[in-house]
């Protein structure tokens, strides 16, 4: 029995009178245009105007740069005062690629108009043959440790988010790594099966390809490759819960004895022999608070006194009135 996929005959065998108007809409936006389009919002713009498709064309969104991803196929129908009401034909579930399409696609990167009739039947058809059949092509990742990653790895990784988690992408979602939610635009594709692929040789598929790429917040992203000890450092350092700066808040020494050949580390303070109770472990530059992992920040010399800065010879946080009565 014939499976009905089989029984449509490809666009490239019907008249040229049935084959719907294609119009390429290649956005320059591709990282707002793609999250647009994975999450459902109203960013997701189709072209407008009497020059424009009507009812009944196709309009073919790409994003991206060479090769170009295809991130919707949408049949154009009735129009809701200036907007279009569009029938998904293809949805973000499934990677294809625009260069992959048919021979000469390239000569169409990121430009925008109605292509012509032999060329809308080759762009229909490629469309529903790596549908069916998965991309026929990869594409360059990028280097993701000394520069950046293609933006057609970002771009596939934000379209097949639906495939890889089984829902939908929300307008924020958890970093791969800290698992905090961070908004969709500022997270960052890391590609963690570099290495392996270096090591091996490998030329990876282009479904193996979006697996091995995570999102990730900007902190994270930096500590997943080689940076400096001081950046690391900085990363791991709490935020101040008194004024909520972040990386610029320095570790408190207790019971450091100073001398004059001692060599100061400038990214600790050293509060000397008297330590109060509650201990503070870390002091903030920015607004003068002592505080401990899990305590509120307390200002030093009271809340209302301006708090001058640590002597800078010695670097030592100021003083911390301690709650404890003397006996």
């Amino acid at each position: 029995m014939t499976s009905e996929p089989d029984m449509l005959p490809p666009v490239s065998s019907l008249p040229a009178w049935l084959v719907p108007s294609v119009y390429l809409n290649w956005s320059e936006d591709w990282l707002r245009e793609a999250v647009a389009v994975a999450t459902g919002t109203n960013e997701h713009l189709l072209p407008r105007g009497a020059d424009g498709p009507q009812r009944g064309d196709v309009v073919v969104t790409v994003v991206g740069s060479d090769p170009g991803v295809i991130a919707s196929v949408e049949l154009m129908g009735a129009t809701q005062g200036e907007d279009w009401i569009a029938d998904d034909a293809f949805g973000p579930d499934k990677p294809v690629l625009w260069d992959d399409l048919f021979s000469g696609a390239s000569a169409y990167a990121r430009s925008s108009g109605w292509l012509p009739q032999e060329h809308a039947r080759l762009v229909l058809d490629g469309i529903a043959h790596q549908f069916r059949n998965g991309a026929s092509g990869t594409l360059e990742p990028g280097d993701c440790e000394t520069g950046q990653l293609s933006p057609n790895l970002h771009v596939l990784r934000i379209l097949g988010h639906r495939t890889i988690t089984g829902r939908e992408m929300n307008t924020e979602e958890r970093c791969n790594s800290c698992e905090q939610f961070v908004g969709v635009t500022e997270l960052r594709p890391h590609d963690d099966g570099a290495r392996a692929a270096a090591e091996s040789g490998a030329v990876r598929e282009l479904a193996r390809l979006i697996s091995d790429t995570h999102l990730v917040c900007d902190p994270c992203h930096e500590l997943l490759h080689g940076h400096s000890v001081a950046a690391q450092r900085a990363r791991m350092r709490p935020a101040c819960p008194s004024c909520h700066s972040r990386g610029t808040a320095k570790r408190i020494i207790w019971n450091e004895t100073i001398h004059d050949e001692m060599r100061l580390d400038p990214d600790v303070v050293y509060g000397g022999f008297d330590v109060p109770v509650p201990t503070p472990e870390w002091y903030c530059p920015q607004c003068h608070a002592n505080f401990a992992l899990g305590v509120v920040g307390t200002r030093a010399f009271g809340s209302g006194a301006s708090v001058p800065l640590p002597p800078s010879d010695l670097d030592v946080a100021p003083p911390v009135e301690s709650s404890v009565p003397e006996i």
